[in-house]
């Protein structure tokens, strides 16, 4: 499952930054939705659509 940190975290592979988007197992990310305060949030999987400012 595809996850967005919201506080940075370091371990055995590396440190990863608050903002960086990384693949997680379900089980983890359920851990890291559920503690308090939320150490990540999901990533939704397709294209965002951006807004352009036009002139009428």
């Amino acid at each position: 499952m595809k996850v967005k940190l919201l506080v940075s975290r370091a371990g055995a592979i590396g440190a990863q930054n608050a903002g960086d988007e990384i693949d997680v197992s379900k089980e983890e990310a359920k851990r890291m939705m559920e503690s308090e305060p939320p150490q990540c949030v999901p990533v939704r999987a397709g294209k965002s659509k951006v807004e352009k400012a036009t002139k009428k």
